[in-house]
């Protein structure tokens, strides 16, 4: 499924080099939200003395797995933590913020099976998970989800084993299956070959007077049928799909409520259930843009929203027409709607979030000097800037040109020396690295060199090579190894592996974890 989607700077922005690696302190929460009474974490003892805490007050923890730059997490901190009834629900719970850039932030990522920024996870005091909480919701939505964990009943995992069992499962309980965080579930209650199929027999299972919860699921598993590997692909009734999700489309209600999933989920869900230029995508899509065309003039809606919503108008539109100019009024649409959110968003953390939103939707529409123009104005007022030269780098790739090859390998070069965090310099690193791999093969001593100043900082402590790093670094191995498949960098490769090998016995936590990361940069592991 398609993500909702990856501190102050050290650097100059535009910096050839920075020395350092700045050690981000564990940011509690912006100023509308300080009421809450976060327990910052730097060290696993915090994450232990916070659920000691939540024992001794009978109270279940609260865990934000957050990181600076992350534009949905900006979007949670600024659209649901500062409202009242949450800061006055947070003292209902123990609320534990763990930044992935912290010491033990990646150790504390493995220990709870959290990757993906941000994942919210309600737990009661002796660990056990309750539920996993997404932040694309209604902040209505997000606090009837909230509160129904906070009751006390059963947790997902038990309410998804009933479900699939066929034993009655309660209105509240197949609203928290529903609304259940899938895309941040990390398997931990489904593998992920299995999440496809699960949420399709859960939608099949759901009674249909629970229209909310059962309309909601046959999106999410159409959404996932379509986004999942060939092998991990259910079988779909396409005839049952499409009456479905019309069904669906013909009832505003729905459609608002369920106005993430429809934005997310259109191109994807239209191109599995429908035929290329058939009477049937042409009618489906007619009918999803129209519910798309309400929602993006739904004031009601954050800014981001209605920016996802006209996304999901512009990938319609992009279904049979890939590279094509799309239609002038979709294109006013969506000079109209970054333009807007530009102007009417003052918050720092929301502003992370629309921005990059919008700057997507512009390159999208094929509008990438606009794009890149509203990113490069945000340059100096981020907080995250370095997140923002990635997507330049992006835009500049796009244009496949050897002058914008070389714009994107240097904006994706600066991107990585001015971050901030060790976890977030190794994610940038890597993303330096593959620009390089992608846009210039051919100059294996900058390859080489920008590979190893990445292994080079390293963190060493234990915990450090494990979750969401230990999957960054495998991603730029298997990169580099897959450069090497004609041995011509044998040399190369075994100058990294001999760097990182002295690094392995700190900074994994487990014998598995040692075992792969001494075979970083060799073919003995193709990751």
């Amino acid at each position: 499924m398609k993500p909702i989607l990856t501190l102050a700077i050290g650097c100059a922005v535009f910096a050839t080099a920075c020395t350092k690696t700045p050690e981000p302190a564990a940011k509690a929460v912006d100023a509308k939200s300080a009421s809450i009474a976060w327990i910052t974490t730097k060290t696993t003892a915090d994450v232990d003395s916070a659920f000691a805490k939540a024992a001794a007050d009978k109270k279940p923890v609260f865990l934000f797995w957050t990181a600076a730059w992350c534009p949905p997490c900006n979007h949670v901190k600024s659209t649901i933590f500062p409202r009242d009834e949450f800061i006055a629900k947070s003292r209902s719970f123990v609320p534990v913020y763990v930044d992935g850039d912290t010491p033990s932030g990646q150790a504390l990522g493995k220990r709870f099976n959290v990757s993906g920024y941000p994942t919210m996870v309600l737990l009661r005091s002796d660990g056990n998970e309750v539920t996993r909480l997404e932040g694309s919701v209604e902040p209505a939505k997000y606090m009837q989800l909230l509160e129904r964990g906070l009751a006390g009943g059963a947790s997902a995992r038990q309410v998804l084993a009933a479900a699939l069992a066929g034993t009655p499962v309660g209105n509240e309980d197949w609203r928290l299956l529903a609304y259940y965080s899938w895309g941040t579930d990390d398997q931990q209650l489904v593998p992920e070959k299995d999440v496809a199929a699960t949420l399709l027999k859960l939608a099949r299972s759901c009674p249909p007077e629970q229209r909310e919860s059962s309309s909601r699921l046959v999106l999410q598993a159409l959404a996932a049928a379509a986004t999942a590997k060939a092998e991990a692909r259910p079988v779909i009734d396409k005839s049952d799909a499409l009456a479905s999700v019309k069904s669906v489309l013909a009832r505003p209600e729905l459609v608002r409520e369920h106005y993430d999933q429809l934005a997310f989920g259109a191109d994807d869900i239209v191109g599995a259930i429908t035929a290329p230029k058939s009477v049937e995508r042409a009618e489906l899509v007619s009918a999803w843009t129209a519910a798309l065309d309400g929602l993006s003039n739904d004031t009601s809606l954050s800014n981001a929203g209605r920016i996802w919503v006209t996304s999901g108008k512009v990938a319609l539109a992009r279904l049979d027409n890939k590279d094509g100019a799309l239609p002038a009024p979709l294109l006013g649409t969506v000079r109209m709607q970054a333009a807007r959110v530009d102007s009417a968003t003052a918050d720092a953390n929301e502003r992370q979030s629309v921005i990059y939103s919008a700057a997507s939707m512009l390159a999208q529409a094929g509008l990438l000097d606009e794009s890149d123009a509203l990113i490069t104005r945000e340059l100096k007022r981020s907080h995250s800037p370095y997140y923002y030269m990635l997507v330049l780098a992006s835009n500049a790739k796009k244009r496949n040109t050897a002058d914008g090859n070389t714009t994107a390998i240097e904006w994706a070069r600066q991107g990585y020396e001015t971050s901030v965090g060790p976890a977030t310099r190794l994610e940038w690193g890597g993303a330096y690295v593959r620009y390089l791999l992608d846009l210039a093969p051919q100059d294996a001593a900058q390859i080489e060199n920008a590979a190893t100043r990445v292994v080079g900082e390293l963190r060493t402590e234990s915990g450090a090579f494990s979750g969401r790093s230990k999957r960054t670094l495998e991603r730029m191995s298997a990169r580099l190894v897959a450069w090497n498949k004609d041995g011509k960098h044998d040399a190369a490769l075994a100058r990294l592996n001999t760097k990182v090998s002295p690094l392995c016995a700190s900074a994994a936590s487990d014998a598995s974890d040692r075992a792969a990361c001494e075979l970083l940069f060799t073919s003995g592991k193709r990751v």
